[in-house]
């Protein structure tokens, strides 16, 4: 079925896809269905453990797939079990930021999930950050900047050289927008903004045309999901974007944005 659809994108001109893969060290799985989103089947095992079988996935597809750990049940040595994936070849990071129910996605607060302070939590997501921008990783990571845009500017200020995507326009553009002024290395992208853009075409296309090298390209589909990436490509394209515009979202921005993580692995010594 991955192959499948992965031929089908190939056709379609797709070089690369970025992958996020959950790591689930801690989490039972009444707990960690808590912290994932409706619309996210579970096709295997019962604690969302995906990291293993994205790796393979990438191995067998290499320099298609971009594998990203997602971090959000992270627990423990943050740098030491960054390290270890690292190694066993993730290429990027992604995060959500669950600092309590209010978010969008309306899942619970990892704080109270797995019995932790707030302090716990933020200092968790700052050794995530500080490695990220130690080791030169993308981030893509969900925020709302406009329920939490003091503690974005604040990671912000804290990881000045940290590339990272709050994708979907950081789910609000006006409170967005500040941030994308202000700092140089944040992205952003138009996954699972489908019924959005096409509600109001010309908002989005005079927003993307602001921010001509900000905006990447993406989806959020699933890996058996292609028909969805191909959606989300016709989309871009009624947009009707200049040239260069359009060719930003496709491949300079994103090759931009994950820098080193397009390279193929080198294998350590």
């Amino acid at each position: 079925m991955v192959a499948a659809g992965l031929s089908r994108l190939r056709q379609a001109g797709v070089n690369h896809l970025t992958v996020m893969g959950l790591v689930n060290p801690r989490a039972n799985p009444r707990d960690i269905r808590q912290l994932i989103p409706e619309g996210f089947p579970n096709l295997g095992d019962p604690f969302f453990n995906e990291a293993d079988t994205l790796l393979r996935l990438a191995l067998r597809h290499a320099g298609m797939l971009v594998p990203m750990l997602d971090t959000r049940c992270l627990d423990g040595e943050v740098p030491d079990l960054l390290q270890g994936w690292l190694d066993k070849g993730f290429k990027g990071l992604k995060g959500l930021y669950l600092a309590d129910e209010r978010n969008d996605l309306k899942l619970a607060g990892v704080p109270a999930v797995f019995g932790i302070s707030l302090r716990q939590y933020h200092r968790r997501e700052w050794e995530i950050f500080a490695f990220a921008e130690a080791n030169d990783l993308p981030v893509v990571y969900h925020m709302d900047a406009r329920l939490y845009g003091d503690v974005m500017r604040a990671m912000l200020d804290d990881f000045p050289r940290l590339r990272i995507n709050f994708p979907h326009f950081g789910i609000g553009r006006k409170a967005f927008a500040p941030i994308l002024d202000r700092y140089p290395n944040v992205y952003t992208d138009i996954a699972y903004m489908l019924p959005h853009i096409s509600a109001n075409p010309a908002g989005y296309r005079d927003f993307i045309c602001h921010y001509p090298d900000r905006v990447c390209f993406g989806s959020d589909a699933l890996l058996y999901q292609p028909e969805i990436v191909l959606d989300y490509i016709d989309l871009v394209r009624s947009l009707k974007l200049p040239e260069e515009v359009e060719q930003g979202i496709f491949s300079e921005n994103p090759r931009r944005f994950l820098g080193k993580a397009l390279e193929p692995r080198q294998e350590r010594p």
